[in-house]
Parts: C-alpha cells; sequence; structure tokens
C-alpha cells in the first residue's frame, strides 16, 4: 500500500487568498449537497436497473444467438437499445410492455441525475456546462485530492497574479481541458466533472512561474508483515509537475476512455503552462500583471501593531486589541482602519460616547480620501448604528455634497434634509436648502417638494437668493 500526498510548497503568500479558499469552500458546499441528492438518486436507479435486468435475463441468450460478442463489445446502453431495435423481446407480450415502462423510467431518472444534468458530455456538447461541470464531484476522495491540489497551488498563483487572472486562468483551464477530452472521445456519453482540469491549469502555471520552489509531499508505504514506512520530503515543483504531466501523458495515450479523464488534464496543464511562459516571454506580468499587484498590496499594508490586532480580532479577544488600536492610533492619526475598529469595539461593549468620538475621527478622515466605495460603506454603517446626527455639522454637510456628487440623490436629499433639521443655525443651512430645491428639481424630478423646499428657503432666509 502506498499513498503520495501533496501537503504544501514553501514558497509563502504576502495576504490571505480568498478566491483559492473561496473555490475550496464552493466547491466543498456543492459537493455536500449534490452528494446527499445524489444517494437518494442511485438507489432509485439501481432499482429499476435490477427490474430491468430481471426481465432482459429471460431473453439473453436471444442477443447471444445474433452476435456472440455482443456482449462483449457493447456497453449496456447499447446493449439496451439493440432490445428495442432487434426485437429481442417479442413486443406483444407482457414482458415487453412492463419493460418498455421501466426503460423510460430509467432513461428519465438518469438524465435528472446530477452528473448527467450538470456534468458535460462530450456527444451533447452543451457549451454551458463545462463551467458547472468543473464544480461537481463525484465522491470525497475525488474532491478532497482536487482541493488539495488547488491550495498547493492556487494560493502562489493568486498571490503572484491577482485573483482577476489566477479566476480567468482557472475558467479557461477548465474550457480548454474540456474541448480536448471532447476532441479524443467526441461521441462519449460519459458526464465529465471535476475541478481537475481547471486546476491542472493552474499547476501548469505554477511550474512555470515557481520551477525552484519545494513541493512538500506526506508518504505512507506498507507492505504486509513489513513495519510502515512514513514521512515528507520536498522536491522543486520544476521536478514535480514534469513528472505528473507526462504520467498524464502515458495514462492519455492508452487510447480507450477511462474513469479518469487524462486528456482534460493534459489539455489544462499545457494551456496554463503556456500562460506562464507567456507572461515571462512577452513581458506581461512584468509590464501589467505586477503593477496592479502590488498596487493593490500598497493599499493593504499595514504595521506588525495592526497585523497582531487582526489577529486578536479573528480569535474574538477585543479586550486585547483595544491597547493595540490606542497605540497605533497615537502612531498613526490618520489610520481610519484603526479608528474605524475601535469605534466598534466600543458600540459593540455599549461605551456610545466613546464610539461616536472615534466615528466622528475616522469619517473626518475617510471624506477626504474621496473613495466612493469606502465614504458610502461608513455612512451605511453609522447609519444603522443611529449615530448620524452626531458625526459633527461639517461632515454631514460635506457627507451630503459627496452623495450628490456621486449621483446618490435620495440618499443626499435625506442627508441635507438632517442637517437643516439639526441645525437651525448652521453656517451654510441656507445652502443646504437650496441644494436640496435643487436635487428635487432637477434630479428626482419631485416638483412638489422642490417648491416646498423653495418656498422653506425664503420664509428662512428671505434675502439668501438675492445675494446669490
Amino acid at each position: 500500500m502506498f499513498f503520495l500526498i501533496p501537503i504544501g510548497s514553501e514558497e509563502g503568500v504576502r495576504r490571505l487568498p480568498y478566491l483559492t479558499i473561496g473555490l475550496i469552500v464552493l466547491n466543498s458546499i456543492i459537493w455536500f449537497i449534490t452528494s446527499m441528492v445524489l444517494g437518494g438518486q442511485i438507489n432509485e436507479l439501481e432499482k429499476i436497473n435490477k427490474e430491468l435486468f430481471d426481465i432482459e435475463s429471460k431473453y439473453m441468450y436471444r442477443i447471444i444467438e445474433t452476435d456472440p460478442t455482443l456482449l462483449t463489445k457493447c456497453n449496456v446502453d447499447e446493449i439496451r437499445e439493440r432490445f428495442i431495435a432487434d426485437e429481442i423481446i417479442p413486443r406483444d407480450s407482457e414482458d415487453y410492455a412492463e419493460w418498455m415502462n421501466l426503460y423510460k423510467e430509467f432513461t428519465t431518472k438518469r438524465s435528472n441525475m446530477v452528473f448527467e444534468r450538470w456534468g458535460f458530455t462530450p456527444k451533447k456538447f452543451e457549451f454551458l456546462k463545462i463551467f458547472s461541470s468543473i464544480f461537481i464531484h463525484a465522491n470525497f476522495l475525488h474532491l478532497l485530492f482536487n482541493m488539495l491540489f488547488l491550495w498547493l497551488v492556487g494560493c502562489n498563483i493568486e498571490d503572484d497574479w491577482s485573483w482577476k487572472v489566477f479566476l480567468g486562468l482557472y475558467l479557461i483551464s477548465g474550457v480548454i481541458a474540456c474541448l480536448l477530452h471532447t476532441a479524443f472521445f467526441p461521441k462519449s456519453t460519459v458526464p465529465l466533472i471535476g475541478a481537475s482540469g481547471a486546476i491542472a491549469g493552474v499547476m501548469g502555471a505554477f511550474m512555470i512561474r515557481h520551477y525552484k520552489t519545494k513541493i512538500r509531499f506526506a508518504y505512507f508505504l506498507w507492505f504486509i508483515l513489513i513495519r510502515p514506512y512514513y514521512g515528507t520530503f520536498a522536491i522543486y515543483a520544476g521536478i514535480a509537475l514534469p513528472f505528473w504531466f507526462l504520467q498524464q501523458i502515458i495514462f492519455a495515450g492508452g487510447g480507450a476512455e477511462s474513469g479518469t479523464a487524462h486528456w482534460a488534464h493534459v489539455g489544462g496543464f499545457v494551456f496554463g503552462a503556456v500562460v506562464g511562459v507567456s507572461m515571462k516571454l512577452f513581458g506581461i506580468e512584468k509590464k501589467y500583471v505586477a503593477p496592479m499587484v502590488e498596487d493593490s498590496f500598497e493599499k493593504l499594508k499595514m504595521s506588525p501593531k495592526m497585523k497582531e490586532v487582526n489577529k486578536k480580532l479573528d480569535n474574538g479577544d477585543t479586550a486585547g486589541a483595544m491597547p493595540l488600536l490606542l497605540m497605533v492610533i497615537s502612531e498613526e492619526p490618520q489610520n481610519f482602519d484603526a479608528l474605524l475598529m475601535l469605534a466598534r469595539i466600543y458600540f459593540e461593549k455599549g461605551h456610545r460616547d466613546d464610539a461616536i468620538v472615534m466615528y466622528k475621527k475616522a469619517f473626518d478622515i475617510i471624506l477626504q480620501t474621496e473613495n466612493s466605495n469606502l465614504i458610502f460603506s461608513t455612512y451605511e454603517e453609522i447609519k444603522e448604528k443611529n449615530i448620524l446626527r452626531k458625526i459633527s455639522e461639517k461632515n454631514i454637510y460635506n457627507l451630503a455634497n459627496f452623495l450628490e456628487k456621486d449621483e446618490k440623490y435620495e440618499e443626499a436629499v435625506k442627508v441635507f434634509g438632517l442637517y437643516i433639521e439639526i441645525y437651525p443655525s448652521g453656517k451654510v443651512r441656507p445652502k443646504a436648502i437650496y441644494r436640496t430645491f435643487l436635487l428635487f428639481r432637477d434630479k428626482l424630478n419631485n416638483k412638489t417638494m422642490a417648491q416646498h423646499a423653495l418656498a422653506y428657503l425664503k420664509k428662512e432666509y428671505p434675502d439668501w437668493l438675492q445675494l446669490q
């Protein structure tokens, strides 16, 4: 008995590989759901198949009389087609009527099975099913080994080329894998399932990009009556992965279709390797990919203290995170992430006033970033906690202006309205009323509300319009 399992590489990553983890989680969830459905489907099919066989066994001698080699040359589906075409069962018999009903039920239920419905069948060639097929796995071991290899190579490729490039490589590799398998077995009725073709593409790219990286394997070797041998060893990716590829070529060269789609592995791997070579040969990574990735890392860079804060928060240790956050804020007053984290902790612990102070400081900095997504998400968070009216006169007015510029007109009207309500002596209150009037008139097409806003402006500030 011999097992060889990849358990990791010696190349680290600079940030958490969210897409790789997401793909592993998604594949696992889909397998869990489909495995429960599949169990019932298989039981139903086996029951019907047994009933079919009970009838077929009475007439099998007629098949043998027609062609003695038929049972070895044809599969079950082909033999059953002969039962119909050659009238093996007399059509006026009760057996034929019962057999046909069972056969129709069998084919209908089989066509609705998970693998048939979501797998890619070369003979049918339903292109979109290529994408669903790479998320379906036959059993737990099929899923486990695929996900081990995905974790082995996916983390680094995502880290090197960004999640967008990695996802593109993964999906296109899956397509190429299915197409090459179809080229060799165009009449196959066996559904192609599993992420191995897509993962093979990532392996091909990893072989080129990280050929000097050592991959660590765990092994277990045991002969009966001899003590087992087990342990780990490391070997360069530039050796291990070509060896795996050569193995796939040898198995694929057998000609006949087997339970493993070796040509799909070959197709995915070659495509991934070509992408890897192209990245280097044409300078694509250096010119385009690397700057994009580095820019994203610049935005994500954080101090050691902030990394420690994240660890503590991940472990639920808010008490341990608080003093570290206070230290970060004293050293980096513009660090809005630290301010927001501390504000959330204060709010969760019921220290509302302290939370408001932190939210004020954070939002003042965030508004200056002009980052639309960041500003709006923070606004939603503050609004949800019902402390929007506490974040200072200046911030509320600037927020309303930002929302107007960002074309979120309904939200802008609400925030302008809040400013008008809570700051009756505000310096820019007439301007806020006027902006509300313009938004109702020009952007929201609400003439009634526009007239009310204009009337209110004239009532509160009779001379303001003339001074503008």
